[in-house]
């Protein structure tokens, strides 16, 4: 079994698509890489260039394991280029692979400027490459609406001027483009989707934190068991089910009402690439602010429900608590699905920084 045979077998395992690289396959890895530098220098480049590009291919699929197999006893693999004179860490820019990127950080000055200081043919250094959108097969496009995903762009966009030097990050390419322009060239689209996105689901709030609000406001005038003829005092006043009723609806009010205001100041903002990078948006607060409602909402139907059924049969109103408990936790997990996308994308990058000091001191 030859020695290229067994290089495209490896490569196999180097598109190996999950979260993480099974452990035969590093092995392997090994055991090829050990027989690979017995081989001469130029054996060696022509191997990884030709016609497998094994390292490249790696940054692509975002395998630090690899590389850093390679790179620990041939660190000057580290400095390759492409032909289109992409370094490995701008196809990791490129394809948004935070590990690979913090990797650059545990570098010397020294070993970091070469890197990070390089340019492709068209004259484009590492941020001009994170100003760009990420390809298809990216990673980072797969997850999250149109206003998350300019909320990660930007942040992105942030992490690798980080490390950059102040002239390196304003130097245009051979275009005569900086990074920040070519950043809002190319985002132009999706900040439009965002907005367009983001004033939809606000739109959409609106209409139910109304509809709450007005059937919040009818209970509160509609007093369950009736009042007093000369006082106006309700009849259950007293009873525990009636506070709880009259403090979940002066609730749901309260926040159905919160929540239309959120929702309505999404529509004041402009829709610059500013806005998209605080870490709550108004549609975000909405959301939360219409969930309590609801729920608060349901708590008073429950306790209505206790009134009505006062003298007898206290297994409906049980009943009707019990499933309306049942659906609280389902609304509860669709808000949290729908909410803490966004923030699962914004804190992966420093969530990967820290595993990646804990993992590759």
């Amino acid at each position: 079994m030859g020695l290229g045979y067994r290089i495209l077998e490896a490569l196999d395992e180097v598109n190996y698509i999950g979260a993480k690289t099974p452990l035969f396959a590093i092995a392997l890895v090994v055991c090829l890489w050990t027989q690979v530098l017995l081989l001469h220098d130029s054996q060696i480049h022509e191997i990884m260039r030709k016609p497998w590009p094994l390292m490249f291919e790696a940054a692509k699929q975002g395998n630090l394991l690899f590389l850093k197999t390679i790179w620990q006893t041939y660190p000057d693999m580290m400095f390759e280029v492409d032909e289109d004179h992409c370094s490995i860490f701008h196809v990791a820019v490129t394809y948004r692979h935070y590990i690979i990127f913090s990797f650059i950080n545990k570098k010397g000055p020294l070993q970091k400027d070469l890197i990070v200081q390089k340019t492709d043919k068209e004259g484009n250094n590492i941020l001009h490459l994170a100003a760009k959108l990420p390809p298809e097969d990216s990673s980072i496009t797969k997850s999250g609406g149109p206003a998350d995903q300019m909320k990660v762009e930007l942040l992105w966009f942030k992490e690798v001027k980080r490390i950059l030097h102040p002239v390196d990050a304003e130097a245009p390419n051979k275009k005569g483009k900086t990074a920040r322009a070519l950043f809002t060239e190319e985002h132009k689209d999706l900040r439009d989707k965002a907005e367009k996105w983001t004033k939809e689901i606000a739109n959409a709030g609106i209409v139910a934190a109304t509809l709450i609000a007005t059937v919040a406001f009818t209970a509160a005038l509609t007093v369950p068991g009736g009042t007093e003829e000369d006082t106006g005092t309700p009849h259950f006043v007293q009873r525990a089910s009636f506070i709880i009723f009259a403090i979940s609806d002066a609730a749901a009010l309260l926040f159905s009402s919160l929540s239309i205001v959120r929702f309505i100041s999404a529509f004041s903002s402009q829709y610059e690439e500013a806005d998209f990078d605080s870490d709550l948006s108004p549609v975000l607060n909405g959301l939360e602010s219409l969930f309590l409602s609801v729920v608060f909402m349901m708590v008073g139907f429950c306790a209505n429900m206790f009134i009505v059924f006062k003298d007898g049969m206290l297994w409906i109103p049980i009943l009707i608590t019990a499933m309306t408990a049942f659906a609280s936790i389902i609304i509860y997990k669709i808000y949290k699905t729908a909410s803490a996308e966004c923030a699962l994308l914004t804190s992966e990058i420093r969530a990967t920084e820290i595993v990646t000091s804990c993992l590759f001191k």
